[in-house]
């Protein structure tokens, strides 16, 4: 009976350690869980803001190492800003139209992914241009 005593111990044992291992893994999710969601509530600019205006970077342009011209969009309006030297200075505004990099020049794609990679494999094979 010694060796059925010393095997359900060893068992009971490992069977502790398994608990105490769980147990940490938990406490260590449960943390970086606190962690990111303090993050969320303190850290200014992050996230989504429902309350005030859409702010949207539209484009920039460095002029210098530590200037550069920014459009900025708000709402249905483009923001030139001037940013360096730790100000930023309002130069003009404008009405906002789509940026030349979303607007669609090309046909539109197909369907299928057969009919895209088709499409793409001819487009390569002409040198990339869309134009037969």
């Amino acid at each position: 009976m010694n060796t059925a005593s010393a095997a359900a111990g060893e068992s009971v044992i490992g069977l502790a350690m398994l608990g105490k291992v769980a147990g940490v893994l938990i406490a260590l999710i449960a943390l970086i869980l606190l962690c990111a969601w303090l993050l969320r509530r303190l850290a200014p600019g992050m996230g989504h803001n429902s309350h005030g205006p859409q702010l949207k970077i539209v484009a920039s342009k460095a002029l210098g190492t530590r200037e550069k011209v920014v459009v900025l969009q708000v709402q249905d309006q483009w923001l030139l800003l001037g940013v360096g030297g730790g100000q930023i200075s309002h130069l003009h505004t404008l009405p906002a139209e789509i940026p030349p990099s979303e607007q669609s020049t090309s046909a539109p794609l197909p369907d299928t992914f057969a009919q895209r990679l088709a499409q793409a494999m001819r487009q390569n094979l002409r040198g990339g241009s869309d134009k037969p």
